[in-house]
């Protein structure tokens, strides 16, 4: 029985991020505060517990993970609500499930440790293709754009690490080639229609653009010290869309101003160097990868909510990671970091202090 070893230097940025999330919450969508708040205590729990297992047996057990996360995503095509044309969620009861969200860490963990496998190539790609790119495209088709861009972001940080500088920039130039055919082809009219509104929201200003020109002007209502909480008029009189989950950093910035907008970006650099310190440490390769890809998921999260709350990102309903309302999400990054704090126990005497 290993001794009890929890990494502060994620479980407190990571905490104090939930508790600003959770106070903005109550600012702006108070009827919401009850229940996120009991997802966040069920996240700690599932936080405390992967923590505390030995990550080789999650390791082990990662194509059981995926085989359930790709069973739960079929499922939301044959059961699961119809919300705004999209099939994304699951009823049971009265939780509301995003298997999309459950899927993250166990595509990730399966990517890494197959990418590592000493298996011919043949069965090696089989296994990808089944346990990693089916449920991918399972939850692209859904569609949930932003789920599956975030996937690909870690899935690809894990890939090009182990690759030369020369390999990625043929994959890269290949993407650019097929930017035109997918944009034409491979995305739905509405996802079009963001990628047009970002570069102008000016030209639908009540319509498509509605979104991102109020969520500029939350957050830079908020000058330096905010409006107060439950003072924002943007967000509290509704004219800023979906406060709570996607455009909950404009809320804040109104209502917390510069310095807590930067107080936000200060936890997430916090938390990023230690996974990424995690990473570069570990005796363990596969331990390696999976850090890098959940750091790249988690940039890349951060990075694309935050940079379309101030207009130079597309909207594509990512949400805020440890901050944004939502069971799942808190579930899914729950596992993620509870993973990385496993590695982190596990590997300690090789990890800085």
């Amino acid at each position: 029985m290993m001794s009890i070893y929890l990494d502060g230097k994620i479980l407190v940025p990571a905490m104090l991020l939930y508790s600003l999330g959770l106070l903005v919450l109550q600012s702006v969508s108070p009827e919401l505060f009850g229940s996120q708040l009991l997802f966040g205590l069920i996240g700690l729990a599932v936080y405390l517990i992967v923590s505390q297992i030995d990550y080789q047996i999650l390791f082990s057990l990662h194509p059981i993970f995926s085989v359930l996360s790709t069973l739960l995503l079929i499922l939301t095509f044959i059961i699961g609500e119809l919300t705004r044309g999209t099939h994304r969620w699951l009823n049971i009861g009265n939780f509301t499930l995003q298997p999309s969200e459950i899927a993250k860490p166990f595509l990730l963990i399966s990517f890494a440790i197959l990418s590592l496998s000493s298996l011919k190539l043949t069965k090696k790609y089989l296994l990808q293709v089944i346990l990693v790119l089916l449920p991918s495209l399972l939850i692209f088709f859904q569609p949930d754009l932003g789920s599956f861009l975030v996937i690909m972001a870690g899935l690809l940080v894990i890939q090009f690490s182990r690759w030369s500088l020369k390999n990625i920039l043929i994959i890269f130039s290949a993407l650019f080639i097929l930017l035109f055919p997918a944009y034409n082809f491979a995305l739905k009219d509405y996802q079009r229609d963001r990628i047009i509104t970002f570069i102008n929201p000016y030209a639908d200003p009540l319509d498509k653009g509605y979104h991102v020109i109020q969520s500029v002007i939350s957050v830079g209502s908020g000058g330096s010290f905010g409006k107060g909480l439950g003072q924002g008029s943007q967000s509290q009189l509704r004219f800023l869309p979906e406060q709570h989950t996607d455009f909950i950093f404009a809320s804040l910035s109104e209502e917390l101003g510069l310095v807590g907008a930067s107080l936000v970006l200060i936890l997430y650099a916090f938390l990023f160097y230690r996974i990424y310190l995690i990473s570069q440490q570990t005796p363990d390769t596969a331990c390696t990868l999976i850090c890098l890809g959940i750091l790249g998921m988690l940039m890349f999260q951060v990075f694309v909510n935050i940079g379309m709350n101030i207009g130079i990102a597309p909207v594509t309903g990512i949400t805020l990671p440890l901050m944004s309302y939502g069971g799942s999400s808190i579930l899914s990054l729950s596992l993620l970091l509870g993973t990385v704090s496993s590695i982190s126990s596990q590997h300690r005497q090789w990890l800085s202090n």
